[in-house]
């Protein structure tokens, strides 16, 4: 068996993230103490084939590199998304600094998750949990908007009003580059609790500006 899966293994490729229910899928007839112990197999060596990425979380490396890494920059970048799951987007100093009110570069991306945080100190990123579930059926641009909307008064380096309206020049500029659905962003900014009365005016007001499709000159 353990043949089989490095079989396996050897055809992802280098910087691939995957997990136990990925090997699951791939081999259905074995059981999940067998493809863990085969996993943790091929973590082994001077120069293994797989790495442990994070808790539960394997990555494909590139063997026989130059110069080796246990995990390849780009599976690192994946990687808090990977933990994240549906509903994240990114939050604090970090998607101030994204949407341009602010000058300050975060050392750490920051990521809003939907439940308890992840442990998964090896992604290098702050992960704070919200309770919100509408959020699970948002994009994470849109998710990053109800976050910037949230953390504006701790974070930004401007009024509302100024950096609303350099949001909505950023918008028909096209520095963003993501759609919204701003029916599914108000309905999650709706469900959101204790954030104070400029909270939904703030939403809804971003929300109109991100689906601006008036040409700038």
């Amino acid at each position: 068996m353990y043949g089989d899966i490095r079989r396996w293994a050897q055809q992802l490729p280098a910087g691939e993230l995957v997990d136990l229910d990925d090997a699951q899928r791939a081999f259905p007839d074995k059981s999940r103490d067998a493809l863990k112990m085969a996993l943790r197999r091929l973590c082994r060596g001077n120069d293994p084939l797989m790495a442990r990425a994070c808790r539960g979380i394997y990555c494909r490396r590139r063997v026989k590199a130059r110069y080796p890494t246990p995990v390849p920059v780009e599976a690192r970048n994946a990687l808090a998304w990977r933990v994240a799951g549906p509903g994240a987007g990114s939050t604090g100093p970090y998607v101030i600094n994204q949407i341009g009110w602010s000058t300050q570069v975060s050392p750490r991306p920051w990521l809003a998750v939907v439940g308890r945080p992840p442990r998964c100190p090896e992604s290098g990123v702050v992960f704070v949990g919200r309770s919100n579930t509408k959020r699970l059926g948002l994009r994470r641009w849109e998710v990053s908007l109800l976050e910037a909307t949230r953390c504006f008064d701790d974070w930004a380096e401007m009024p509302w009003s100024e950096a609303l309206e350099k949001f909505r020049r950023n918008v028909q500029r096209g520095y963003y580059g993501d759609d919204v659905r701003s029916d599914l962003l108000l309905e999650a900014a709706e469900a959101e609790r204790g954030l104070g009365s400029d909270f939904l005016p703030r939403c809804s007001a971003l929300a109109a500006a991100a689906t601006s499709a008036i040409p700038v000159g």
